[in-house]
């Protein structure tokens, strides 16, 4: 449990899941080949970071399949103003969470199949 831990922490502060210490992302959108301080590779082939979607797309799916609904029947809103709050959302949200699913996927990957130490 303490591995996982550590590997979520550094995930969520979009570090290298191995060390802790390089960064993942060199910009918003684009991930360095190694990390700059242990010289793993983050990409371990091509199409590697397809699998974040799951965790952009989920979190995106989950979020609205709870705050439409309750925002509807508990009478917070109308139905066309959380429609149009909802697509706002639905553009926004991944588009900002991109790097951290990446980083999460990257340090789910680290834990399911973690690289050897050098």
């Amino acid at each position: 449990m303490n591995r996982f831990l550590t590997i979520v922490s550094r995930s969520l502060r979009t570090r290298c899941p191995a060390c802790g210490e390089g960064k993942v992302f060199r910009d918003w959108f684009h991930v360095h080949a190694q990390c700059p301080h242990c010289g793993i590779r983050f990409e371990r082939e091509p199409g590697f970071f397809l699998g974040s979607i799951y965790f952009n797309y989920g979190l995106t799916a989950l979020i609205v399949a709870i705050v439409f609904p309750t925002l509807l029947f508990g009478g917070y809103a109308d139905n066309n103003t959380l429609l149009f709050g909802c697509l706002v959302f639905m553009i926004l949200f991944p588009v900002l969470f991109f790097p951290l699913a990446r980083s999460l996927w990257l340090g789910f990957d680290e834990f399911v199949d973690p690289r050897p130490k050098k």
